[in-house]
Order: C-alpha cells, then sequence, then structure tokens
C-alpha cells in the first residue's frame, strides 16, 4: 500500500492504492493526506483481518447485488420464500435500487421502511424488512459490502392503515354470506367452512377425504398444506399436524363435500371438481365486491376469536390453530379482555345496595329489644370484688 501525492488543474490530490498478491485490489484518491492515511489504515486492519471488502464492490448497485442473491438462493430455500424475496426486491423503489450497495446506511433502510407503511400495510412492510436483511447478510458474507445497514433498524410502528377496517364480526360475515350464495352456494360454503374451522387456504386445498373423522368425534386431520402455485409440504409448522373438531355445521359440510369421492380424493373442489384455486374462488364469490374489507385469512381469525369468546381455554384454541399460545395470547388480548369488560359494566349497570339507618346496628337487625340489666349497688360491687365505684 502506498500513498502517492499528485497535482492537477483542481489542486493537489492524494491517491492511495492497495496492493495484495501482487496485484491493486484497490484504488482511491483523496483531497488531503490526512483523510488518505485514515483510508490507509483502515483498509490495511480490515485486510489483516480478512474483512476488507474492495471499493469497487460496494459500488455496485443494489438491483444488482440482488440479482446475485436470488441467483445464489434459487433451490436453497422454500419456493415461496424465494418468491416472497424477488417481488419484495422488485418492487424497491427506483432510486433505492440504483444505491451502490455499501453506500446504504441504517437511515436510508429506516426511511424506505417508514415510507411503504403509508402505503402498505405493517405485514407486508415486516416482510419486506426480511427480504432486506437476507439480501445484506449475504452481501456481507459475499464481500459486496462490509456492513448490514437493516440489522440495526427496528421495524417501525407506522401508522393505521386506512385500509384496516378492523376485525370480521358476525353481522359483517352474515352479510358476506348471504351476498355470496346469490352468486355461488358452492363456494359460499367454503367461507363458512373457514369460518368454523380456522384452517388455512393452504391446508384446505389440501385436504383429502381420508382427512374427515367421524369418530371418536365428528373432526378434520390437517395433515398437509399447499399455497396456490407451490409444491404441497407439511404445514406451515410442527404444531400444524393437528386435529381439529367440527361443529355440526362444519361437518354437515364436509360430508356433502365427501360424498361420493374416494379417500384420497380432494374434500373441497372447485365446480368441475379440480383441486380449489384462489384466484378462481374469489372470482365465484366476487370476493373485493362482497368481502371489500377483509382476506381469506380473516375467516381464520373469526374462528378463534369465537371459541375464545365461547370460553374455549388459550391453550385448546391453539392447538386447533396449530399455533403457539403465547402466539394466541398475544393477537387475541383483545377478545380476551371482553369478558372482564363485560362484567364490569354488568357490575356498573346492577342498583347500588341500600344502607338504612334504623339497621346501621347488628342489635336492631333482628328486630327485638336487648331486656334492660339490674344497676349494681355498691354492696354488691364490693362483694365481687369492685372498686366501690370509684
Amino acid at each position: 500500500m502506498s500513498i502517492e501525492r499528485r497535482e492537477s488543474a483542481a489542486g493537489v490530490r492524494w491517491r492511495v492504492r492497495l496492493h495484495s498478491g501482487g496485484r491493486v485490489i484497490a484504488d482511491q484518491t483523496f483531497t488531503t493526506k490526512r483523510a488518505a492515511e485514515a483510508w490507509e489504515r483502515q483498509q490495511k486492519e480490515a485486510l489483516h483481518s480478512g474483512d476488507f471488502v474492495s471499493p469497487q464492490q460496494t459500488r455496485t448497485p443494489v438491483l444488482e447485488v440482488a440479482a446475485e442473491f436470488l441467483a445464489a438462493r434459487s433451490g436453497q430455500i422454500a419456493p415461496h420464500t424465494w418468491r416472497t424475496d424477488r417481488d419484495n426486491l422488485a418492487a424497491l423503489p427506483p432510486r433505492f435500487a440504483a444505491r451502490p450497495i455499501g453506500s446504504v446506511s441504517e437511515a436510508d433502510v429506516l426511511g424506505l421502511l417508514t415510507d411503504l407503511l403509508s402505503v402498505r400495510a405493517h405485514s407486508t412492510v415486516s416482510r419486506m424488512r426480511t427480504t432486506l436483511s437476507a439480501l445484506w447478510t449475504w452481501a456481507v458474507r459475499e464481500r459486496w459490502t462490509p456492513t448490514n445497514p437493516v440489522r440495526g433498524v427496528r421495524m417501525p410502528s407506522g401508522s393505521v392503515q386506512a385500509h384496516d377496517h378492523g376485525p370480521l364480526t358476525g353481522p359483517a360475515l352474515a352479510m358476506m354470506l348471504d351476498a355470496q350464495r346469490v352468486l355461488s352456494p358452492r363456494d359460499a360454503h367454503i367461507t363458512e367452512w373457514l369460518s368454523l374451522t380456522g384452517l388455512r387456504w393452504s391446508e384446505l386445498r389440501a385436504l383429502r377425504v381420508a382427512d374427515l373423522q367421524e369418530v371418536p368425534f365428528p373432526a378434520i386431520q390437517v395433515l398437509r398444506a399447499q399455497s396456490d402455485g407451490y409444491a404441497e409440504k407439511a404445514p406451515k409448522s410442527a404444531r400444524g399436524r393437528r386435529t381439529v373438531p367440527l361443529v355440526a355445521r362444519a361437518h354437515e359440510i364436509a360430508q356433502a363435500w365427501a360424498s361420493g369421492k374416494g379417500p384420497a380424493a380432494y374434500l373441497a373442489t372447485s365446480a368441475t371438481g379440480l383441486q380449489l384455486r384462489g384466484s378462481y374462488f374469489r372470482r365465484a364469490v366476487a370476493w373485493t365486491r362482497t368481502s371489500p374489507d377483509h382476506t381469506i385469512h380473516d375467516l381464520r381469525h373469526y374462528a378463534a376469536s369465537s371459541w375464545l369468546r365461547q370460553g374455549i381455554p388459550i391453550n385448546q384454541v391453539a392447538a386447533w390453530l396449530g399455533d403457539d399460545p403465547r402466539t394466541v395470547l398475544k393477537v387475541y388480548a383483545h377478545v380476551l379482555g371482553e369478558a372482564q369488560d363485560i362484567e364490569a359494566l354488568r357490575r356498573l349497570n346492577a342498583p347500588l345496595p341500600s344502607h338504612s339507618p334504623d339497621k346501621a346496628s347488628g342489635d336492631d337487625a333482628t328486630g327485638e329489644e336487648e331486656p334492660e340489666r339490674p344497676r349494681k349497688s355498691g354492696s354488691d360491687q364490693e362483694k365481687r370484688g369492685g372498686d366501690g365505684g370509684i
């Protein structure tokens, strides 16, 4: 490594060249010798510690590094995860995507996430942060940049989204089902069944007739899942393999679906007998018109909330959902607090107990007068060791 003083029409410049293995691996020019010496020390320390990153690498645009990242991860992660990362990176603002990978700071990442929260749901932006963190972790490992600016940025809280219309309620579900039954009674059963069982869409698509259990009680066994456009796989988590009891209405719908089918056939199918597809289902029931404020996944939340309101223990609800009880407690804390609010209102609305002055003492409460006790004379007191009234 050497520092060379150079003069030009623009003034004095200091050029630093970093050599390794008989070749120049870094070349940087500074306006002051002090800055050149500081950079030289920094690069020397990084070279000796094995953390050296070529300045030329750090100037690569984020979009180009993202392409290398996706190519390297193809086939190494779940297809659904890979496609989500691809779509997230493709949705980056052009100005951010064109930034040199090494120039992005924590402030830049925080600004990006905050801006996205103004137009997207919190969960969507949180998933974007996960993609960015994976990208920069890979970039650091592959020596595209020395640091990961995403790691130090916590997900901002953001503001309430304009499209957030709150949880699905019983009256809203009833209106949804009435509208869908007019368009497609068969597909409306799918909406109703999901609201009664709490299954995910991917789990419903993968159900077979053999998964319908009759003894010792009506239930459905969740053994697999298959999102639209992806291969069938095990449920989302280890808890995902579960048995969900069916109430009478859910059992009736499932029996109708299974009628005339073999054990290996799909339980719920389209009108043509094919495996369910989300796009066809939404079109059949005009989802954006009949359910404009909610998603299909909201039906799962409705089922969980209904179970909790009916007094089903948290651990049991978690088992039926295939989730951790701690997650259920966190997500549905507002539902659990409803019982306390209802009881508090009952007490506040109850009439206050009366306090009559005539019944202030315990003796008067019996309704009987206490007989008058005879007064003691001084002689009697003396006989009993009294002090004679003194």
